[in-house]
């Protein structure tokens, strides 16, 4: 079985039951004004992109410990402000009922996702985090001393982390086709992996209850092939709703991650990250607000590791307030593209992307002794019924030899690439060619064989 339903993203709903004012950019104190919705302003603005680029940077050159720590405390603290507005407080009996109903959500899905990883097949169980990882704050109140110890963070403890998307992509390196599904024993956990030549699918829907909330948690992701351009254009998502009694609300944090790639399939290590945070609360019977807000933030990296090209727009909230929420876009895309981005490579070299035909002019089978074979090769997309050629290199090696020679050996020849084959001296020989294409489209592998007989065609 498939060992990860991953893609990408975590939940750091996981934190403890204590209160408090909060460390990140969201109000989280008793009776605090929402530091997420409910300002009311329906005009579209837009924050100064020298401020999207210092925050990309601050937001990447945090460790992975300080941006989980980070992240899970702007998440905790995000969730809390849109409780009030939804009416989640007043429905589970303020808020340290809702702080803890949110944390135990968070122990919830951390457990889950350590059981699914097993029923997938992974080998390593998610190791417990200590008071380090992601991180503890400690709280500022009289008695001092009490910390929320956050969970995982928003990719380690949930079925979107780095050691599901390291294992699924592995499974794709070494030819895994298909549909997989599993879930935690328990069957609050529900999750599918499809695995196609040109690409990855990844979704989980986690339910859970606690202290009177109901919580889905949804989480998706695609991982495709290289489009015709040589960008990878990998979108995930993770939607958390809330429901008590007549109060509802949702939250989805969508990720578009672009990488590109050269014309011998290798990244160049520009990217662009595109994260959209979109809120809702909902009146059902007792008049609790009906809100929407959204925030959408893109920067690119560049591949000397500074950042640019960046625009943030937000609508529904003040200015503040979207900023707190283009930071936590930041810094959930960041640690999303620090888990991702290293097992690209090997999704990219493992031959699928692309197929390769050979037009040999005689044989290929019953060639006679030391007769002279032009190979012409083609690579073209999967993904494409264009019939157009990949561009980049063919390379052609000897899987196995009896005596035959190329003379392009080794060579990387522009495709659509001729190679010239001398067949071996004598009668009944076999041997392998390994053609391998490379370019922004990805890779294609081909074993092509050819033999010699005394009954040549």
């Amino acid at each position: 079985m498939l060992p990860a339903l991953s893609a990408l993203l975590g939940v750091s709903l996981f934190l403890s039951a204590c209160g408090g004012s909060g460390a990140s950019g969201f109000v989280g104190g008793q009776g605090g004004r929402s530091g997420v919705v409910g300002s009311g302003n329906s005009e579209e603005g837009e924050i100064d992109s020298d401020t999207v680029v210092d925050e990309a940077a601050q937001a990447a050159a945090l460790s992975e410990d300080d941006l989980s720590a980070a992240l899970a405390a702007a998440d905790l603290d995000a969730e809390m402000a849109l409780s009030r507005t939804s009416g989640l407080v007043t429905e589970l009996g303020g808020e340290m009922t809702t702080r803890a109903a949110w944390a135990i959500t968070g122990v919830q899905m951390k457990l889950a996702a350590d059981s699914v990883g097993t029923l997938f097949g992974m080998q390593q169980t998610q190791s417990t985090p200590n008071v380090r990882w992601p991180g503890v704050r400690v709280q500022a109140d009289p008695g001092g001393g009490v910390s929320e110890a956050f969970g995982a963070g928003w990719l380690g403890g949930s079925l979107f982390n780095a050691i599901f998307v390291q294992t699924i992509i592995d499974s794709y390196a070494n030819g895994k086709t298909g549909i997989e599904t599993g879930g935690s024993p328990t069957g609050d956990v529900k999750a599918t992996a499809s695995l196609s030549d040109t690409s990855l699918t990844l979704d989980a829907t986690a339910t859970f209850s606690s202290a009177g909330m109901n919580a889905i948690i949804k989480t998706h992701s695609g991982i495709p092939c290289p489009d015709v351009t040589g960008l990878m254009v990998i979108n995930s998502y993770l939607d958390v709703t809330g429901k008590a009694g007549n109060a509802f609300q949702n939250a989805r944090f969508s990720f578009e991650l672009i990488v590109d790639v050269d014309d011998d399939a290798k990244l160049t290590g520009r990217n662009q990250l595109k994260s959209s945070t979109k809120a809702h609360t909902e009146n059902y019977k007792n008049g609790y607000d009906v809100t929407d807000s959204a925030a959408d933030v893109s920067v690119t990296e560049f591949a000397d590791g500074n950042f640019g090209d960046a625009k943030s727009t937000y609508k529904g909230m003040t200015e503040d307030e979207a900023i707190r929420w283009m930071n936590a876009g930041l810094m959930s895309g960041t640690l999303y593209r620090q888990h991702l981005l290293p097992n690209l490579q090997k999704m990219l070299d493992a031959g699928r992307c692309v197929t390769i035909t050979v037009e040999p002019s005689a044989g290929p089978m019953n060639l006679k002794p030391s007769s002279n074979v032009d190979l012409l090769t083609k690579p073209r997309a999967k993904s494409s019924n264009s019939g157009e050629s990949t561009g980049g290199t063919v390379q052609a090696k000897f899987k196995s030899n009896a005596g035959g020679a190329i003379a392009e050996s080794g060579d990387k020849v522009p495709a659509d690439a001729t190679f010239h084959y001398v067949a071996p001296p004598e009668h009944n020989q076999k041997e392998t060619i390994t053609f391998e294409a490379r370019s922004i489209r990805g890779t294609g592998k081909l074993d092509y064989t050819l033999t010699t007989s005394p009954h040549a065609d």
